[in-house]
């Protein structure tokens, strides 16, 4: 029981203008179907993504303890606001600690739709759906609470299917060009938590991934709009203190 939220976030860029895009063939990687535009191509990737991750993770057996990995997923579409916050010195290091913070619609819609779906189920809110109900088929298997809200069941395979979405985004992917070098790691380090950061300075990163008993506090904050000015700046008095 138990376990611990991952946001995956997928730009809506217009990848028919990237440099390696063959122009006969659409974003959405396939042959004869009109490009979808990048906020219904970047959803399309998103719930291809969702069905393929469920396809290897779902019931994934960790060897531990007989402890198996279950995800429920939510999904969401709109524009976001990406902040940095921080800037103390924790006890344990000399070097100012900052985290990120994604803020925006589509995480107040994720907040609904992940909790709507069972382990081993994707729900893409209103927003989402709107995107892409003309390229995914719907599962009906059971009604939700909020009826506005879908349960994502598999790509309509007639129209796409994993293998040429990913393509497709991994011949169109320019983010190596922005990519962190190694002789950039006191740049990002800041984001790091020390003990990891050890890991990499020491070559060792391959032990970060052993299991340990830890304590987690979640801390949920409500009227604060941390997307507007004046809510930033609470954000960032937040995290300071």
């Amino acid at each position: 029981s138990g376990g611990a939220p991952l946001t995956i976030y997928f730009p809506a860029v217009d990848d028919s203008r990237a440099p390696r895009s063959r122009m006969t063939v659409p974003p959405h990687g396939s042959y004869g179907l009109p490009d979808l535009g990048p906020e219904a191509t970047a959803v399309l990737r998103a719930a291809a993504c969702c069905i393929e991750i469920h396809k290897r993770l779902h019931m994934f057996d960790t060897g531990v303890d007989d402890v198996r990995l279950c995800l429920h997923i939510g999904v969401g579409c709109g524009e976001v606001a990406i902040l940095q916050v921080g800037g103390a010195v924790p006890p344990e290091t000399h070097v100012p600690r900052f985290e990120y913070i994604i803020a925006g619609h589509p995480i107040e819609q994720i907040s609904i739709a992940e909790p709507l779906a069972k382990n081993g189920e994707t729900c893409l809110s209103p927003q989402a759906w709107d995107k892409v109900n003309n390229c995914v088929v719907e599962d009906t298997s059971r009604p939700l609470d909020n009826p506005s809200f879908h349960l994502l069941l598999k790509l309509d395979e007639q129209k796409f299917t994993f293998p040429t979405v990913k393509y497709s985004a991994m011949e169109r992917d320019t983010r190596h060009e922005s990519q962190f070098k190694m002789s950039e790691l006191n740049v990002i380090r800041r984001y790091i938590p020390s003990a990891v950061f050890k890991q990499i300075e020491g070559g060792t990163l391959t032990y970060v991934n052993e299991m340990r008993d830890i304590s987690t506090i979640f801390i949920s904050g409500s009227g604060v709009d941390v997307s507007a000015d004046a809510g930033a700046l609470v954000a960032q008095d937040l995290m300071s203190s």
